[in-house]
Parts: structure tokens; C-alpha cells; sequence
């Protein structure tokens, strides 16, 4: 009983497989089927073919059907030999055949459906025709105006169908049997393990959870990259449009040709966090690890775009250097008026106006040993200003240059970039070693500008000082963001030596640091900026040489 009870069962599980068997195959069929049959009506020489054969055969169907024959039947029988469709027939809106597997029924009229198609729709359906049943589709043909021109029926016959489906239901009868008792407990386990993986959450949540991900990521101001074994297996648009490589897809090496050498840096590991110059970008690289249900599947790294902030920094940086310039100038005159005004209120007036010519002319030379030195208007202004700094902390400062007409091709806000952040860093070095009753052995304070052309004509800064110098252990240091040997209590500390070396490798340049010779030498940078390709070589510069004095 229970053994008929089980061969029942399988009769009736092996009927069901049969019938969705031959169903999935109608099924499977009809899209073919379509999908072919529109595939042919898109071919130009299927359009054009048919078009004109539409159009003459108001005055001459008979030619009209040989010629689209002559060229649309060999091309339809090539179709059918390397497809599974049993027939391709190209017809016209009227019916009439231009290609057939029976070469006979070339010019005889389709039998079946076709008002969809006239109609511009495609549509399939079971029909018995000159072939027998069979899952066949219609497909109208369109011409460039718009105009149904033709149709194109490609089928399949429900003879064949069955013969490709029985070898199948035998094996599936058999494996049926087989399959109950193991897909029962295969299927346990895996929707055990599916559970645990997906948190129990079903295709739909899955789906939802992806589109989601997928619109957050792409969605987000900055970059997102995932790296993992030397390779980005994840890059959303912005990481791809700041690392310059919109037309890359990820997954791709981080050694990729195709990525410059900042790029390649950046992400295998190369670059530190922080900010990185990438092209015409200042990019503020970030690091973390990326883990999933408890294991770490790579890196994430993120990018920002700081190359506005940048400038505005370098700008309020120049901003900062020329009001303090402008700050002790204005002091430094305040003192001279208040010297006049005491000598006039002691009646000593004479004593006053030799003063004022005195003071005159020690500004009138100093300006124009400046000018004269220095032909850019900027630097010049900027050596005056750090000047009365200079004189203001009783620093004395030296200039010296080598500077070649027409050689300066730097911003303005990159001038007082480089070389308001060395000076600046040099008379607070300076100062501060001659305030220090610890140091030996005692000198004066003073700070050393060196302006000129190297002898491929590149640009030449180099800033020295009489300060303590720079510890070996603070070497690889000075030139981070935020790391400074002042007072960090004071803010702003740690980013103009930072800026410097960016401002210097933006323009393919770069900044030395050494110690200076003698017992009371500090730290020396040396600013090297290569010249412009389209810039032609310098003329040798005049050297001209300057200082200022705290008396």
C-alpha cells in the first residue's frame, strides 16, 4: 500500500515535472523565438530589403518578391543554422512570404496572426501552420519613418519540443527519486547557513539593503574606495573623478597603468593620511579597516577634495604675513614719531630734523637696495615687510640676490607662501635662541635670505638663521601637518612649513632642510622650483645684497 501510496506520488510529481517541462520549454521557446525575430527585424538589410519590396509591389510584386528573396533567403537559412529556431520567414504586411524553409512557399501567402504586428506590436503565440504546432513570434518591421513595412515570424515546433524535452524526463525521473532525500537535507542546511549569513532577511530585504548601498555610495560627497589584497574591489564616482580616472571600474590594481604615480601611492598604502597633492587637487587622504561580521576585508579609503580650502589657507596665510609686516612697520614708524615729538618738545629741533633725514635715508637706501635687488614687486615688498619685523625683535636680517629678470613665474600668494613661512620661522628661531640665557655660545640674532638661479634656471629660496637649529629626531617631522617646536597653545602651529613643501611640490619642486656652519647656525632651507618649460633660460642675474640692522 504505501509502496503504490509512493509510486503514485512520483507518477503525480513526474506528470507535474512533465507538464512544467513542456511548459517551461514554450516558454523558453516564445522568448527565443522573440527575441530572434526582433533581432532580424533590426537588421538594415532586413529593413531596407523589405521597405523596397513594399514599395514596388504596387507595380511589380513578382519582382518585388524575387529580389527580396534573392538577398533576405540565404541570410534567413545562415540564421537558421546556427539558431534552434525551426523557421525564419520575412513577409510582407500583406502576407506575402519573401523567405521560408520550404523554398515552395516563397511568395505564398503567411498562414496565422498578424493584426499585433500591423499594429507595431510583437507578440507570440501556439499556432498549427504549414510546419505543423509550433511556439512562434511576429515581429513587425519598421522602416526610418515609422512605417510597418513587413513582419518577421520566427518559430519553433512543438515537435522538437518534445524531442528535446523526453531524454531530459527520463534523467529527471530518475534523478527525482534520488534528489527527494538529499535536496531535503541539502536544503536544511543551506537555508541554515543562509539564515546566519543574511541575518535571516529574504531577497527582497536583500534587494533593498543593495539599492540602498548602492545610492549611499554613490550618493556621498566624498571618495570611497575599498582595497583589498592590492586591489579596489569597491570605488564609488567621486573617488573615481578625484583620482582623475572616471572611465575606470573597479575591481582594478592599485599598480594599474592607466593610474599616475600620486594615484598608485595613494592607494597602496604609500601616501600616509593626511593631505596629498593628486594632479591640479589637494586630496585629504583618510585609512581605516574595513570589517565584516567580525573579519577584516581590506582598507577604506577615503578622499576629500581640499583644493579650495587650500588656496583660501595659502591666501589667509599671506594675508596673516603681510598684515604682521604692515603691524611692525606701523610700530616701528610709531616709535620714530614719538622720538621727534619728545626731541621738539625739549626744543631740541635740530637734533629732530637730522633724526628725520637720518631715519629718511636709512629707509630711502634699504628700499632701494631692495628694489633694485629684487625686481618682482611682491617679493621686494615682502622683504621689506619681514624687515621691520626683523628690526622690531632685534633681529638683523641679510638679503642676497641672484634673481634674473623675468625669472619669477610664482603666484603671489605662492611668494608669500614660501617665503613668508621660512622668514617667519627663521626670525622666531633667531629670537628666540638670543632670549635663551642657556644658549652657547651667546651671538647675535639674525636671519639670512638667498634669492637666485640655479644653472638650469630653476628658482632658488634658501632661508637661514641663527637659531638652535632642528633636533635629528624632529627631521622627518617638520613638514607635517600640525607638528611645530612653538608653543602649541598659541594656534595656527604646524601648517606653514606644511605649506611650503605642498606649494614647492605643486610646481614639481622640493624643500631641503640642513644645518647651517659656525657655533651660532641654525637650521637652512633651501627651496629648489624648476623652471617652466615654455619659460626661455634665464640671463645671469646681477648680485645685489642688502641688510637690516637693529640700530
Amino acid at each position: 500500500m504505501h509502496t503504490a501510496l509512493l509510486f503514485a506520488g512520483a507518477v503525480v510529481v513526474f506528470g507535474l515535472l512533465a507538464l512544467d517541462a513542456r511548459s517551461s520549454a514554450e516558454t523558453h521557446a516564445a522568448k527565443e523565438s522573440t527575441d530572434l525575430a526582433a533581432t532580424v527585424a533590426a537588421e538594415s538589410l532586413v529593413i531596407d530589403t523589405v521597405a523596397r519590396a513594399h514599395e514596388e509591389a504596387a507595380t511589380d510584386r513578382a519582382g518585388s518578391v524575387a529580389e527580396a528573396s534573392g538577398l533576405l533567403q540565404p541570410y534567413a537559412e545562415r540564421v537558421m543554422a546556427t539558431t534552434e529556431i525551426d523557421y525564419l520567414t520575412v513577409m510582407d504586411t500583406d502576407r506575402t512570404r519573401y523567405t521560408h524553409r520550404n523554398t515552395w512557399q516563397i511568395g505564398q501567402s503567411f498562414v496565422g496572426t498578424i493584426a499585433p504586428a500591423l499594429g507595431g506590436e510583437a507578440f507570440t503565440e501556439v499556432y498549427d501552420g504549414t510546419l505543423g504546432p509550433s511556439v512562434r513570434a511576429v515581429v513587425p518591421v519598421v522602416a526610418d519613418d515609422g512605417e510597418v513595412v513587413g513582419m518577421v515570424s520566427a518559430g519553433v515546433t512543438l515537435d522538437r519540443l518534445w524531442d528535446s524535452i523526453v531524454p531530459r524526463l527520463v534523467i529527471v525521473g530518475v534523478g527525482t527519486l534520488l534528489a527527494f532525500g538529499t535536496g531535503a537535507v541539502a536544503a536544511t542546511l543551506l537555508a541554515r547557513r543562509l539564515d546566519r549569513i543574511t541575518e535571516s532577511k529574504g531577497p527582497d530585504e536583500l534587494a533593498h539593503l543593495f539599492t540602498a548601498h548602492e545610492a549611499v555610495l554613490h550618493s556621498v560627497e566624498e571618495g570611497m574606495l575599498l582595497v583589498e589584497d592590492g586591489t579596489v574591489v569597491l570605488a564609488n564616482d567621486e573617488a573615481l573623478r578625484l583620482l582623475d580616472v572616471p572611465d575606470l571600474a573597479a575591481p582594478f590594481s592599485v599598480t594599474d597603468p592607466r593610474l599616475s604615480a600620486a594615484v598608485r601611492d595613494v592607494l597602496g598604502g604609500a601616501t600616509p593620511e593626511g593631505p596629498v597633492r593628486v594632479g591640479d587637487r589637494v586630496l585629504l587622504v583618510g585609512r581605516d579597516t574595513a570589517a565584516a561580521a567580525g573579519r577584516n576585508v581590506g582598507e577604506i579609503v577615503s578622499l576629500r577634495d581640499r583644493t579650495e580650502l587650500q588656496r583660501v589657507t595659502g591666501e589667509l596665510s599671506s594675508v596673516r604675513t603681510i598684515s604682521e609686516a604692515l603691524r611692525a612697520q606701523t610700530h616701528d614708524f610709531s616709535n620714530r614719531l614719538h622720538t621727534i615729538a619728545t626731541l621738539i618738545e625739549l626744543g631740541r629741533s635740530d637734533e629732530a630734523l637730522r633724526f628725520v633725514a637720518s631715519e629718511r635715508d636709512l629707509g630711502q637706501r634699504l628700499t632701494d637696495r631692495v628694489v633694485q635687488a629684487i625686481e618682482e614687486p611682491v617679493i621686494a615688498a615682502l622683504v621689506l615687510g619681514k624687515a621691520a619685523q626683523a628690526r622690531e625683535r632685534a633681529v638683523e636680517m641679510h638679503f642676497e640676490t641672484h634673481l634674473a629678470p623675468g625669472t619669477h613665474w610664482l603666484e603671489p600668494v605662492d611668494v608669500v607662501t614660501i617665503l613668508g613661512n621660512l622668514i617667519d620661522n627663521a626670525i622666531d628661531a633667531a629670537a628666540a635662541r638670543a632670549l635663551d640665557d642657556t644658549a652657547e655660545p651667546a651671538a647675535e640674532a639674525w636671519v639670512e635670505v638667498y634669492l637666485a638661479n640655479g644653472d638650469d634656471g630653476s628658482l632658488v629660496f634658501q632661508v637661514s638663521d641663527s637659531g638652535s637649529g632642528i633636533a635629528d629626531a624632529d627631521l622627518d617631522h617638520i613638514f607635517d601637518h600640525g607638528w611645530s617646536t612653538k608653543d602649541a597653545a598659541a594656534g595656527g602651529r604646524g601648517y606653514g612649513l606644511a605649506l611650503v613643501r605642498q606649494v614647492a611640490e605643486s610646481f614639481g619642486g622640493d624643500v631641503e632642510v640642513s644645518r647651517g656652519t659656525g657655533t651660532s647656525a641654525g637650521a637652512v632651507f633651501t627651496v629648489t622650483l624648476p623652471r617652466p618649460a615654455n619659460l626661455p633660460a634665464p640671463a645671469p642675474g646681477t648680485r645685489l645684497s642688502g641688510s637690516v640692522r637693529n640700530s
